[in-house]
């Protein structure tokens, strides 16, 4: 639990963890955690960008996990 919010999902897909969490503030996205437990950032599922405030590159690889586990619409 974080500050009274339930997880709702956690998915692991190519090394990368990928949180919602159940209450969360919109618009609908998801939180990304890298393969060494580092927090990377929040992805804006409904804009298929960054959210507003977390500055983090979406690399290549990134890219490819979130097509990959259906969080990026179009191909990497």
């Amino acid at each position: 639990m974080r500050d009274n919010i339930l997880l709702m999902t956690e998915r692991k897909v190519g090394g990368f963890i990928f949180r919602t969490y159940i209450g969360d503030h919109p618009p609908l996205h998801v939180h990304i955690i890298d393969g060494q437990n580092r927090y990377i950032g929040r992805w804006d599922i409904e804009h298929q960008c960054p959210m507003k405030g977390d500055n983090f590159e979406v690399s290549k690889q990134l890219r490819k996990v979130l097509h990959e586990a259906g969080y990026l619409r179009e191909n990497p």
